[in-house]
């Protein structure tokens, strides 16, 4: 019970340092208590807590009945009010950061009950230097099997301090497996895994995500592309969930010129805190931009994206990206972890807000002309429109609107299972394993179709064929990954990329900026 009631005590003064103390309810009662209702609060939680603890079926641990209760309080102020766990917190601020300590390794887990598999090594770090290869597989760390752990717990312990040893078992084909010591070092953790050259000038840059290192990521590959010939840039922020704020402001300060506005934050009372602008020109102010977009782009990349588009510096391709705007205070908590607290929301230049409304459902919100959705009680409001600097109408309501609109198509039925099942992926690893001259496509596709059957994985003609050019492009993605890297594994999905395609034809002259 001690337990629990400084468990309650950590959520009750969470509460009242947000401030919610004077909203507590029943108010009357509040002015009564000079506690102001906190005893009150606190015995009620103190007896839920009992009961679950003393009644329930599987009773949750204490470490988990506190960070549910606060997921359960932060969640129910917005999606995006978090607390962070030490783990969480300390992988946060890993991602922020832009480095770790490890081997330098890309791994997966097959499946649940399979060992670590190696994607690919990153050159020029322990791994790569120990002969490591894609599709070697990771048996034990430190003699524990890694194929009775969670993929995060095994990359977890493949990381630590610089310089610590970390002892693994490598298992290759046919081949005796090999015990390997390493010492751990300095891994970048890139947030633009790559770049390269498409026909007629045209760059590309992948941003993943946004952290401390990314605008100078950015700014290398630009320069390495400039090298190269570039007379023109495609911009990929797809599924890019956002990061921090002032990384969004130094990318996007590379194609500006000093003083244009990136993005503005307003707090819900206090109107605009603090605009964020350009501090110099750009070093790539004249570069010809395309934007891709998507709807698991989010944060910083809808910051980016909403600034070059304002500022006629990009055309956006694709669809609405996912509406993230809120501004999230990360504050450390003095007993473990961290919150992060909604306190204002971002605008794009034009005044566009980016935050989607969450009182529509999802499906709702980025299909409002589907036929079986409920009619609304009130009528839908009108577009919400601003201008660009050059004229140009733009759309707002939440997320950014592309000005070419291209969808992407879905993947068919049958690839899609064998994409949550990992049969590319296995697959290919067991080529890899086998040794040999790689495979001709047609080669390939036979042998696929074998391993298939060995997997007992059903299918029919049909199937097959509506699925073909999907699955030949996702065989040659996993070997390209193994052999060459994540830059020519994408190169191999480019055939049916139509957005990526449409952004080419953009920046070619094939269509004018619209708005859409």
């Amino acid at each position: 019970m001690a337990m629990v009631r400084r468990a309650a005590y950590l959520i009750v003064l969470v509460f009242f340092a947000l401030g919610m103390g004077g909203a507590w309810p029943h108010g009357e009662r509040a002015a009564e208590d000079p506690t102001g209702g906190r005893q009150a609060s606190e015995d009620l939680f103190l007896e839920v807590a009992a009961l679950v603890r003393g009644r329930g079926a599987e009773p949750p641990s204490q470490k988990d009945l506190v960070s549910r209760s606060l997921d359960g309080m932060l969640h129910g102020l917005d999606p995006h009010s978090n607390y962070f766990g030490p783990e969480a917190f300390a992988d946060l601020m890993e991602d922020q950061e832009g480095k770790f300590s490890g081997l330098g390794l890309l791994v997966a887990k097959p499946g649940p009950s399979a060992p670590l598999l190696v994607v690919t090594p990153v050159p020029d770090t322990p791994a790569s230097r120990a002969g490591i290869r894609a599709g070697d597989v990771i048996l034990e760390v430190d003699g524990s099997p890694t194929d009775k752990m969670t993929s995060r717990e095994a990359v977890r312990r493949l990381k630590g301090p610089e310089g610590t040893p970390v002892t693994i078992k490598i298992g290759r084909g046919s081949s005796p497996p090999e015990m390997l010591t390493l010492k751990r070092a300095p891994i970048p953790k890139h947030t633009v895994p790559y770049s390269f050259m498409l026909g007629n000038g045209e760059g590309y840059i992948k941003v993943n995500t946004f952290g401390q290192t990314t605008a100078d990521e950015v700014k290398e590959h630009l320069d390495e592309l400039k090298r190269q010939g570039m007379t023109s840039l495609i911009l990929d922020f797809r599924d890019n969930p956002g990061g921090a704020l002032t990384a969004a402001v130094e990318l996007a300060s590379l194609f500006l010129q000093r003083g244009q506005e990136v993005v503005s934050v307003r707090g819900r009372q206090t109107g605009i805190v603090r605009r964020y602008k350009a501090s110099k020109d750009g070093a790539y102010v004249d570069l010809p931009l395309a934007v891709l977009l998507n709807q698991g782009a989010a944060s910083a990349s809808e910051i980016v994206a909403g600034a070059l588009q304002d500022h006629d510096r990009a055309v956006v391709v694709g669809e609405r990206s996912w509406g993230k705007g809120l501004v999230q205070t990360l504050t450390a908590l003095d007993l473990q972890g961290a919150v992060a607290i909604t306190t204002a929301r971002y605008y794009t230049p034009s005044g566009r807000l980016i935050q989607r409304d969450y009182s529509r459902s999802y499906d709702a919100y980025f299909f409002p002309d589907q036929k079986d959705e409920p009619p609304r009680a009130t009528p839908e409001p009108p577009p919400e429109t601003a201008h660009t600097d050059g004229g140009r109408t733009v759309f707002g309501g939440g997320g950014i609107a592309p000005d070419v609109v291209v969808e992407a198509d879905p993947i068919p039925p049958l690839a899609l299972r064998l994409e949550r099942e990992r049969a590319y992926l296995n697959f290919a690893a067991q080529q890899v394993e086998a040794g040999g001259a790689p495979l001709d496509e047609a080669a390939e596709v036979a042998a696929f179709k074998e391993y298939l059957a060995s997997k007992k994985i059903d299918y029919t003609e049909d199937e097959w064929k509506a699925s073909d050019a999907y699955i030949r492009c996702a065989l040659q993605r996993e070997r390209m990954t193994m052999a060459k890297g994540q830059a020519e594994g994408f190169k191999a999905m480019m055939p049916l990329d139509k957005q990526l395609i449409r952004a080419e034809s953009v920046l070619r002259g094939g269509e004018e900026k619209k708005a859409a």
